[in-house]
């Protein structure tokens, strides 16, 4: 039996040795797709020396589009813009080169920036001792058009040419330009708020940019610009974001290796609203997209608005995918020129691998297992269903559902609302609310916990009628067991805190959105509460009643309220001095609106002009008494 297993051990060790990590940055020296005519047929490619296999299904990245491999290859270099430089990770199996991805650009990185110095009707910019740019814009969404180089256009649904804020942004096509409205943007201000929020926002002369693109005749063709104006949302209008870094650390479980974190991090065109993650997966049959949440933030309140959110290495958010979609508040539309406002859908911009703890130890394979589109496929493209990568770059395949045949159902794009009349139900007069959520605070575990929002009156429009407010409470950090929110749509909501050990703190985030109905404005705050069972954390015990008789040798009694509603609490009450006193166990009562009852009655009591309650709690075999201030009375009255 012994040397069975020893057998099976050295097998799988010679298993795991056929498999190693891949990974090229170079110059795509060939492409080519095999044989036959489905779209998802891979094939193979040269890089600097290395042949590598593509395998089917594998969608080629470029920066604001996913291409069929087998389209790409056919394309040719003049389509390409080649020469390109590419980067392919992969597995080495069985001394064969398979690549999980595969990203193409005309040169990594390549950026640049300059001044404005001349603008064209078709579309032309021309920049300060610089070249001249066209927006690659095959639908004439941003220009007036480009068509030549569809594999590196610009995001046409996701803006890619924005404001500083990711506010679309669009070179005039001529004089009184409806789609780039010169009324949107006011002369001489580089931070507003825009009048149309449907609408782009013309690019002027003398604008700074930054913009990424490829070099063809003479000319820079830009698929990515950043415009360095401010340009806000407020009200009822949706906001825009832009996001700078979408990195995925992939996860391994080997203590061999060290894997990175996951950041998200972006601009946004107003502050008063949420900021919600989503990973989007796909069907693998049919393509169909859903949501699954990832994390939530918010927008810090500043010149920039910038919002970032870090999720911490080993934390378990499911299956990776290439997209995530970025919400800014609830409020999601596509405007007339097919821009998606209030949403954002972002493609991975890095994956980063899991890297060697100890050099010299031997580097484990990529997992590409826990990518959701190469394990289980892309769904549908153009008909065809794009299925898992095949041959699966590793040693062995994962499982994965079979398809049916694809059908295809036609979408009906939502029709955007008219905001360009001032005062429409569609634009109300917007109004000003800071949400207040209350200073950040350390209780007592176990205690009822009462929440309050309002509105920093200082900074929000006066006079503002209570009715017209909404309010909308939630978790947003921190352990959710045995948290449940009451009345999380009122100003006022609660909680109760779990009980923890002695020595164990925990804090959790509550975000409240307050939205002012008439004119949709929203404006979130958030508030921080720590519970734990330190020194400086204690309930509040409230004498209801304490009474005395000289009946029974003296009879006493006495009612005390607090918000220490754990069943682990406890109390108990000294009659006269605390000095040399005798605590008395009390009866505890029913917890209602937030506080529990304890009573007290019992004779051969000496008469007294002073009490003092204790609270306790009793985790296990431990009883230990809440620390603070002890709560006493002196108003005994007769019995």
């Amino acid at each position: 039996m012994n040397t069975l297993f020893c057998l099976f051990a050295v097998l799988f060790q010679l298993a795991l040795a056929q498999v190693q990590p891949f990974s090229v940055t170079g110059f795509l020296d060939s492409a080519s797709a095999k044989s036959g005519s489905a779209t998802n047929r891979g094939g193979s490619i040269s890089v600097s020396g290395f042949d590598i296999v593509i395998p089917d299904n594998l969608l080629v990245e470029f920066p604001a589009a996913f291409v069929p491999f087998a389209e790409f290859a056919e394309a040719g270099p003049s389509k390409r813009a080649g020469p390109n430089e590419v980067s392919v990770t992969g597995n080495i199996v069985n001394n064969v080169i398979i690549a999980g991805q595969f990203s193409v650009s005309q040169l990594d990185l390549a950026a640049a920036s300059g001044t404005i110095e001349g603008l064209s009707s078709d579309g032309a910019i021309k920049i300060k001792n610089g070249p001249t740019l066209r927006i690659n814009d095959p639908r004439a969404r941003y220009s007036a058009g480009y068509t030549n180089l569809p594999f590196f256009t610009a995001d046409d649904e996701n803006a890619s040419i924005t404001s500083f804020s990711g506010f679309p942004m669009c070179v005039p096509r001529g004089p009184g330009d409806a789609k780039c409205p010169d009324s949107n943007r006011p002369a001489g201000s580089s931070s507003f708020v825009v009048q149309n929020a449907t609408a782009m926002v013309p690019i002027r002369v003398g604008d700074y940019i930054e913009y990424s693109g490829i070099q063809v005749g003479g000319e820079t063709i830009v698929y990515g610009m950043v415009v360095n104006i401010d340009i806000q949302t407020s009200g009822s209008q949706p906001g825009y974001v832009r996001v700078e870094d979408a990195l995925i650390g992939v996860q391994d479980a080997s203590p061999t290796v060290e894997a990175a974190r996951h950041r998200f991090v972006g601009l946004a065109s107003r502050s008063d609203l949420p900021i919600t993650i989503f990973a989007v997966d796909e069907d693998p049959c049919t393509g169909e997209e859903s949501e699954r949440l990832v994390a939530t933030t918010n927008v810090v309140a500043s010149a920039r608005n910038k919002w970032e959110v870090k999720i911490q290495r080993g934390t378990n958010v499911g299956l990776f995918t290439r997209n995530y979609r970025i919400k800014i508040g609830d409020t999601a539309i596509t405007t007339g020129d097919g821009i998606s406002a209030g949403t954002y859908v972002q493609p991975v911009t890095e994956w980063i691998f899991p890297e060697l703890v100890t050099p010299g130890g031997t580097p484990p394979p990529l997992d590409f297992s826990n990518i959701g589109p190469l394990k289980n496929g892309f769904g549908e493209v153009d008909g065809q269903v794009f299925g898992q990568l095949n041959p699966w770059p590793g040693a062995t395949a994962p499982s994965v559902a079979a398809c049916a045949p694809p059908t295809s159902t036609p979408v009906t794009p939502p029709t955007p609302p008219d905001d360009t009349v001032p005062g429409s139900p569609a634009n109300p007069v917007p109004v000003a609310i800071v949400a207040n959520a209350g200073a950040d605070r350390r209780v007592l575990a176990g205690t009822f916990v009462s929440l309050s929002a309002s509105l920093n009156t200082s900074q929000s429009t006066p006079g503002l009628l209570p009715a017209d407010l909404t309010y909308a409470w939630s978790q947003i950090a921190g352990l959710t067991t045995g948290i449940t929110i009451a009345n999380p749509t009122s100003a006022t909501p609660s909680f109760v805190a779990p009980m923890v050990a002695a020595g164990v703190s925990q804090s959790r985030e509550f975000r409240v959105i307050i939205t002012h109905t008439p004119s949709g404005t929203k404006s979130n705050d958030t508030v921080v509460i720590t519970a734990d069972r330190s020194s400086t954390s204690f309930d509040h015990p409230v004498f209801v009643s304490l009474t005395w008789a000289s009946r029974q040798g003296g009879t006493a009694a006495a009612t005390v309220r607090t918000e220490l509603v754990d069943p682990a609490g406890s109390m108990r009450i000294i009659f006269g001095p605390v000095a040399g006193g005798t605590e008395r166990v009390m009866t505890r009562g029913a917890a209602a609106n937030g506080q529990v009852t304890y009573t007290f009655s019992g004779r051969s009591i000496p008469n007294f002009n002073l009490a003092t309650v204790r609270s306790y709690i009793t985790v296990g075999s431990s009883t230990v008494i809440v620390p603070g201030p002890q709560v006493n009375s002196t108003a005994v009255t007769a019995g």
